[in-house]
């Protein structure tokens, strides 16, 4: 995680969903990381649309910034990172599968289903804490949400 002090994380964190609740988006992801001996703090943001837009990161790492340096959170430098999930974004939760319905996706599974731990399909909605991936055009699997180790996007032109 890259801070030693879970108190402080935790007042980042709290601080991270406030400002971006603030701004009609919701907090994607959240992590501390080190790149190139610097502190980069990453924040991924998500709206019901999927379509978060370069004023909504922008909007976001100025009021972050400003009350994160308020909060004197860091012991040195950070870098702040605001950006959306993109358009291959990972796939984490059962609503995303019905939130992306008719998309195409990239699954890999913890175990074999039908012979395959990894494929392509499209997210057909959710059933029974299964998603439906339609494989194919005939193909229609149903996929236990707690066996799918990965999932995303596929970009398609």
């Amino acid at each position: 995680m890259g801070l030693a002090d879970p108190l402080k994380w935790s007042q980042i964190r709290s601080l991270a969903e406030a400002v971006v609740k603030d701004h009609f988006l919701e907090l994607f992801d959240l992590e501390v990381r080190s790149q190139g001996g610097k502190r980069v703090l990453s924040v991924v943001l998500d709206k019901a649309s999927g379509k978060v837009g370069l004023k909504d990161c922008e909007s976001v790492s100025r009021e972050l910034e400003k009350r994160l340096d308020e909060l004197d959170a860091w012991d040195g430098a950070y870098l702040l990172e605001v950006s959306s999930p993109g358009l291959d974004r990972p796939l984490r939760h059962a609503g995303d599968y019905s939130r992306f319905e008719g998309r195409l996706a990239l699954l890999t599974l913890s175990q074999p289903l039908e012979g395959m731990v990894s494929f392509e399909g499209r997210l057909s909605g959710v059933e029974q804490d299964q998603a439906l991936v339609r494989v194919g055009k005939e193909r229609l699997l149903r996929v236990p949400i707690a066996s799918i180790k990965a999932a995303r996007l596929v970009i398609e032109l």
